[in-house]
């Protein structure tokens, strides 16, 4: 089926559920359980139809027979959505169960990180376990760090677009590249749609939709980095280094004021930022919103422009992780220093 007409029907498909949902009351935002969007909302219905918009593109418009996948797929959104209901409210029970999905799911269809290119750490993640648990670590840090960053509209919708257009780039520019390109247009279709309607607050991704869209990034990404050997592993860690570093950084955050590391806050970047933002009482709350996304994702998009024409060099790709740790964590103190001093 042509990409434009899968855009028009998922269009369509959101606006009619969309409508369903909040007529009905059902799947909706509430302030119990979204603490972090409730600090820059002023919206009381706005349903989670993005994790579905993204579910349905995938298990009827990606044309490969992978039943299994979508199993898969459907069992992560599963996850989120009880997350989104308030019932599955322990930060404890949601890591233990999505750890057991992920580490079937890679035990299944036996994907795993390849290379590290660091000689040592390769030795060790040769071993098939310690590989195992390796990779499904680094999808954790992923899918929880992609939740933390969803605080404000087309944040987590934009993020991942980019990273999937850059991958795109590299496709469409080297001829020797194999990545799976049907789901990548599938993904970034359905981003497309949710980004619209999420911009004027109108829809949220929700725990369902930030699982579900950093499980199916990251292991395109995995897959990408082990069949293509020009690829550096790095050039992956730079594209999915804001949700790791947000998740790491938001852990050790708590720990140093002595706080649980899974309980909520509203000291992301992304919340300090609209703060500062929202200063200036002239501005339109959901404006700010998506402005403070636009803001971050643009400082994005300058590391994955770089990292994009340096893909094969490690060194590079290292020098850019740096630079981009570095400046996220001057915008942060001095961002806290404007608003709390």
């Amino acid at each position: 089926m042509n990409f434009y007409y899968i855009f028009i029907i998922l269009f369509i498909f959101t606006y009619f559920l969309n409508f369903f949902l909040i007529k009905n009351n059902l799947l909706l935002d509430s302030k119990k359980i979204s603490i972090h969007k409730k600090f820059v909302q002023d919206r009381d219905k706005v349903s989670y139809v993005g994790g579905l918009l993204i579910l349905v593109s995938c298990i009827f418009f990606w044309n490969e027979n992978n039943f299994s996948f979508k199993v898969f797929l459907i069992f992560i959104f599963i996850l989120g959505l009880l997350s989104d209901l308030g019932l599955l409210e322990s930060p404890t029970k949601r890591f233990f169960l999505q750890s057991i999905v992920i580490v079937s799911f890679l035990f299944f269809f036996d994907i795993k990180i390849s290379s590290i290119r660091i000689e040592f750490l390769d030795y060790l993640i040769q071993h098939k376990v310690i590989n195992l648990f390796f990779t499904t670590f680094c999808i954790l840090i992923v899918i929880n760090g992609s939740n933390f960053m969803d605080g404000v509209n087309t944040l987590v919708a934009g993020y991942f677009m980019l990273i999937l257009l850059s991958l795109l780039f590299i496709f469409f520019n080297n001829s020797t590249i194999l990545l799976n390109y049907n789901l990548i247009i599938i993904t970034i279709i359905s981003l497309l749609v949710v980004f619209i309607f999420n911009i004027f607050g109108k829809i949220y991704l929700g725990d369902n939709g930030a699982y579900l869209i950093a499980f199916i990034v990251s292991i395109i990404l995995i897959d990408a980095s082990k069949n293509n050997i020009l690829i550096s592993p790095y050039y992956v860690v730079n594209l999915l280094w804001y949700p790791a570093f947000e998740n790491f950084f938001s852990i050790i955050r708590k720990i140093i004021q002595k706080k649980s590391p899974m309980s909520p806050d509203n000291h992301h970047l992304h919340q300090l930022l609209f703060s500062y933002f929202n200063k200036n009482r002239n501005f339109n709350k959901i404006f700010v919103n998506s402005f403070t996304a636009c803001v971050i994702n643009s400082f994005n998009l300058i590391i994955f422009a770089f990292a994009t024409m340096y893909y094969s060099n490690t060194k590079i790709q290292i020098l850019i992780i740096l630079t981009s740790i570095f400046f996220y964590n001057l915008f942060y103190f001095i961002l806290k220093k404007e608003i709390y001093n």
